[in-house]
């Protein structure tokens, strides 16, 4: 279980490897797969971690529902995992086990949780001449984990190549308003509006099952009928692209 005090400096150190991380270091543990779909029918998931550094790291891994800076404690998720704190040498990986306790989701829809992974690096001797003072970096990792009940209709794959897309002003220009009808989390990756041989760039987000997302188009000034290309993550971790049409 992640204690309050280690949980307000895992936002510390999140918040330092945020602006550290980009050109001085990298997380060693690499997730196998960019998202994890966990079929209810399914007694558990299993996770793979690997080491691809130089030192052994001590790793947590938790769930969260989106509010990423909510003691996980405090979220109460009907899930469980195994192992939730490992030792991961060099070059060695960590299966981690997910299971589901039953009960709390909705069952006529799929349900969109967090899978985080926190690195914590061996606490380094400085050497001769060093300052005592070092930067330690704790990297978190994060990805999608989409829980899907029995019996839902249609697939993902038709659930992307149906939403349908709209126009709607707004006060700092034009929005595309996309709609999924479906029951199944649409991952949107890129999205373009091609309209009277021009093409705008497009502020694109995913879609919650049988809701709505609208997305900034760059640049727009006026309503533009054209069509929209745009790409979705499958349950692989690949890209799918489509194009329909907008008015």
């Amino acid at each position: 279980m992640l204690s309050t005090s280690f949980y307000q400096g895992l936002k510390v150190a999140c918040f330092t490897a945020a602006l550290f991380t980009s050109f001085q270091a990298s997380a060693d543990i690499v997730i196998s797969g960019t998202r994890i779909v966990y079929p209810q029918s399914q007694k558990d998931v299993v996770v793979s971690l690997d080491n691809r550094g130089k030192k052994p790291l001590l790793v947590q891994a938790w769930l969260d529902d989106g509010r990423d800076e909510t003691n996980p404690q405090e979220l109460k998720l009907p899930f469980i995992i195994t192992p939730p704190v490992s030792r991961i040498d060099p070059q060695k990986g960590q299966s981690v086990r997910i299971a589901y306790l039953g009960g709390q989701l909705p069952q006529d829809r799929e349900s969109l949780f967090w899978f985080n992974v926190l690195e914590i690096p061996p606490k380094s001797k400085p050497k001769e001449g060093e300052s005592p003072n070092q930067l330690q970096l704790a990297f978190r990792t994060r990805i999608k984990l989409f829980f899907r009940p029995e019996g839902l209709k249609g697939t993902p794959g038709e659930a992307a190549a149906k939403v349908t897309w709209s126009q709607q002003k707004q006060d700092s220009g034009w929005s595309l308003v996309a709609r999924n009808d479906s029951p199944y989390n649409v991952s949107v990756a890129n999205v373009t509006l091609k309209s009277a041989g021009k093409t705008y760039q497009v502020d694109h987000k995913s879609i919650l099952p049988f809701s709505t997302q609208t997305m900034q188009v760059k640049g727009l000034s006026n309503h533009a009928a054209g069509s929209v290309v745009y790409e979705t993550i499958n349950d692989n971790g690949g890209s799918d692209s489509f194009e329909a049409n907008v008015n």
